[in-house]
């Protein structure tokens, strides 16, 4: 257990009275993406932030990642973590199902990203050019 909790409620509270949240699922595209499929994807996001990033903060900044014989080390724990968040497919929320993403709006892909930042930045950094790679091949 870690001391992060991410603000869910909050992001919750923004998402339906200033993005409009019950208009996101009448969006071509993201019909799926009904507030209460939203709210789940933001509570889990929350757990596993606490859970799973949030731990291995201390160590980035205890032992940070070095290149050691052409060879990069991360930091403990965060080749385990990073598993866990393409596992659980948080690395494919806005992308297209087609190029195995999950067709998420950026609005709910970004409350997650700020959970995720503000529990472990450091690990975060590993994640973030993927999102433009994915942009320019789709």
């Amino acid at each position: 257990m870690s001391a992060y909790a991410a603000p869910v409620r909050d992001m919750v509270f923004a998402l339906d009275e200033l993005a409009g949240l019950k208009r996101l699922a009448t969006l071509p595209g993201y019909e799926e993406a009904t507030e209460d499929l939203v709210r789940a994807v933001l509570a889990e996001a929350g757990r596993f932030a606490g859970d799973v990033f949030a731990p291995t903060n201390s160590a980035g900044d205890r032992t940070p990642a070095a290149l050691e014989n052409g060879v990069v080390r991360t930091s403990p724990g965060f080749r385990d973590a990073y598993r866990h968040y393409v596992e659980a497919g948080w690395n494919a929320m806005p992308f297209e199902p087609e190029h195995g993403g999950q067709g998420l709006t950026w609005s709910v892909t970004m409350s997650v990203l700020e959970m995720l930042n503000s529990s472990n930045m450091e690990l975060r950094l590993f994640t973030i050019l993927k999102f433009g790679a994915v942009e320019a091949i789709a």
